[in-house]
């Protein structure tokens, strides 16, 4: 069932996949919604929705109904409501809904209410990831109801030609979509938002709704229990970005100071990056001062296959090297490419700058998925800044700059504040500064709110440096009857492993986590690199099979650890970009294929080099139980030459364990053992 439930994810959210890879440049989370939900750690049964037969409890005359797009729905339409609630019967906004019914007999005990974050994302293009993956198992007994955010989805879109999809310099885009919105631009904010659910919650006639909210979706959650805490059965917040106190600073202090703990986590809990990176934050400390004094200039291939030159400086390092596509691999690696610069070698940071790197220009694709203006038009409104409104822009980033100045200089160590306040950096910090607020938006939390007693289950994961645990930690505080779960090896949003998604199903379903300790234990360790050996004589030797026969020396037990990581390497960069095609390390290409009858992949490697005299040519198979099998062909000036057959598991929940290689080199027999993360 692992499998399938891998397989289904994949296609359900496909879309979500490529656009988010076409919108990265602007969204403040890589979303792990997407990313990490691909992990095999999955074993989810996925359920069939019965006909959609019962309907909500109450239907209220102001539902205009629509036909729904699937036929597990029951109910699709609109509610409208005031663009502006002091302007009761001035312009409306239709706030769009889907409503998917439980499938047990009887009446449903709650409507499940869910939001992705974003901000800026349409709710119900998730309709199938909710129905038939996260919320599935509690679908028996609960209905699940989509709404569509003001400016999103379906509820009035917000599009901005320009800013949408970078046809122009993203200051004036942000400028121009201000001015076209107008006063307008006051009412995307969550308290405005939080109005819209009631109200359509109220139209259907639910009298409790459970919340479950994740990443900037936590505002819209918060902003609701701090003003109908009546109606709700429970919430549910997953890496959530509500801090209702806590300013865009603050915010950027906890990212900065969560970047190192990643990157060290993730080593240590690694055997390849743990027996070669004895200390990481030391090692990490001296990269960015490195690239801090002495910016690299080069080339590297993106994801894709891409050449980009760019300039590896302090700036590119935080916003282009310490990101986490899927299963983070740049993560795992940033130590062992600090090491390879140290030593004269700057080509495998170079790769992850290239696979890294993005503007503030770019196509966000279909505003109905993603607009670009609803992230600015909700996130600068519910964002707290260091600056006064109604000033002009260069009196606010005057503003700005002093606020950063009166800050102590560590602020935001390791990086210096520069680094840590550029604008790519930022989101929704100096990229608001060109926003605007007509006037004053209706707040996430009212003064004087008392949040109610609601059973309320806040997480995070400890590799989460989007909204790390230091700012959750925060916003279970809220909540007065909560329980905050940190899960190991996890980052933003805790959803993709049973752990994580276990604990939401049985707390919307009892109330209660239960048992939490499934989060003191890394379901899967991601896989990290300890060494780019520039040659196969600077590799880590592999340790020799104690059950096997091996016969080569130790300068050919380098060669398999290298022929090991290009294989792994190319499957690595083929699954985080979803890339057919690929470039190796120092050369050759690799092509995947996806998802076919028994394989999740299957990589070809053609003259592949992970280290400049070991050539690897052959096949890696990935199966979907998560198994590999690879046929690899070595050959070059590194080794005397022979055949390797690769066999293991990659990604495999579970302690770390090892690649078994076999065949032969120079005509001796190979029996030998390579971590497999």
């Amino acid at each position: 069932m692992k499998w399938a439930c891998r397989f289904f994810l994949i296609l359900s959210i496909g879309s979500f996949f490529a656009q988010a890879q076409i919108a990265r440049h602007r969204l403040p989370e890589p979303s792990q919604f997407l990313r990490q939900r691909h992990t095999p750690a999955l074993n989810r049964p996925i359920f069939a929705m019965a006909p959609a037969t019962v309907q909500p409890p109450l239907r209220s005359s102001s539902v205009i109904s629509v036909p729904c797009p699937e036929p597990t729905a029951s109910l699709c339409g609109y509610v409208p409501v005031p663009l502006d609630r002091k302007h009761p019967h001035g312009a409306q906004i239709q706030i769009y809904f889907e409503l998917y019914p439980h499938t047990a007999p009887g009446p449903a005990q709650s409507a499940i209410l869910v939001n992705p974050g974003g901000p800026g994302y349409s709710t119900t293009a998730f309709r199938d990831a909710y129905q038939f993956f996260l919320v599935a198992n509690n679908l028996d007994v609960h209905d699940l109801l989509l709404i569509d955010d003001r400016g999103r989805g379906l509820s009035g879109t917000i599009d901005c030609e320009e800013l949408q999809h970078g046809t122009i310099p993203f200051v004036p885009s942000e400028i121009d979509c201000a001015a076209q919105l107008g006063a307008a631009a006051s009412r995307y904010g969550s308290g405005d938002i939080a109005e819209d659910t009631e109200a359509v919650r109220e139209a259907l006639g639910y009298d409790l709704v459970d919340y479950y909210g994740t990443s900037a979706g936590g505002f819209d959650a918060t902003a609701y229990a701090a003003r109908y805490g009546q109606h709700l059965r429970s919430v549910v917040l997953d890496a959530p970005v509500s801090t209702p106190a806590a300013n865009e600073l603050v915010r950027l202090h906890y990212r900065t100071h969560a970047d190192p703990r990643m990157v060290r986590l993730v080593c240590l809990r690694s055997l390849l990056c743990s027996q070669d990176q004895e200390d990481p934050d030391e090692a990490f400390q001296e990269l960015i001062e490195s690239v801090r004094k002495h910016p690299v200039e080069g080339d590297g291939h993106d994801g894709y296959g891409n050449v980009i030159h760019l300039r590896v400086d302090e700036d590119a390092l935080l916003n282009f090297v310490v990101t986490y596509p899927y299963g983070f691999v740049n993560t795992g690696e940033i130590l062992a490419a600090g090491d390879a610069l140290q030593h004269g070698d700057p080509a495998p940071l170079l790769r992850l700058g290239a696979e890294g790197f993005f503007t503030l220009e770019g196509d966000s694709g279909d505003p109905s998925f993603y607009s670009a203006a609803a992230f600015y038009a909700t996130g600068c409104m519910d964002a707290i800044e260091a600056w006064d409104w109604s000033k002009p822009y260069p009196v606010r980033q005057q503003q700005l700059n002093n606020a950063i100045a009166r800050l102590p200089f560590d602020y935001f160590a390791p990086f210096s504040k520069a680094a840590a306040n550029d604008i790519l950096f930022s989101t929704l910090g100096e990229q608001c500064l060109w926003w605007q607020r007509p006037t004053p938006p209706t707040p996430v939390v009212p003064r004087g709110t008392v949040f109610p007693g609601v059973p309320t289950l806040v997480l995070d994961g400890d590799l989460d440096n989007r909204v790390p645990y230091e700012e959750t930690t925060r916003v279970a505080a809220l909540f007065p009857n909560s329980t905050h779960v940190i899960v190991a090896e996890v980052g933003h949003e805790t959803s993709g492993g049973n752990c994580g998604l276990g604990l939401i199903n049985q707390f919307i379903e009892n109330l209660t986590p239960g048992d939490t300790s499934c989060a003191n234990t890394p379901e899967i360790v991601w896989p990290a690199v300890g060494r780019f050996p520039l040659k196969v004589k600077d590799a880590r030797p592999a340790k020799v099979d104690p059950d096997g026969s091996n016969q080569v020396s130790a300068s050919e037990r380098k060669t398999a650890s290298v022929a090991v990581a290009t294989a792994i390497d190319a499957l690595q960069r083929s699954w985080s970009f979803f890339a057919s095609d690929g470039v190796g390390l120092r050369g050759g290409t690799f092509h995947t294929d996806f998802f076919g009858d028994t394989t999740l992949t299957s990589t070809t490697l053609t003259d592949c080099a992970f280290a400049k005299d070991l050539i690897v040519n052959g096949t890696i198979l990935w199966e979907y139980d998560n198994s590999i099998v690879a046929d690899l062909i070595v050959s070059g000036p590194g080794t005397a030459g022979g055949t390797l057959h690769i066999s293991g598991f990659f990604e495999n929940p579970g302690p770390v364990g090892n690649f078994s290689v076999t065949g032969t080199i120079g005509g001796k027999q190979v029996a030998l053992l390579v971590p497999d993360a």
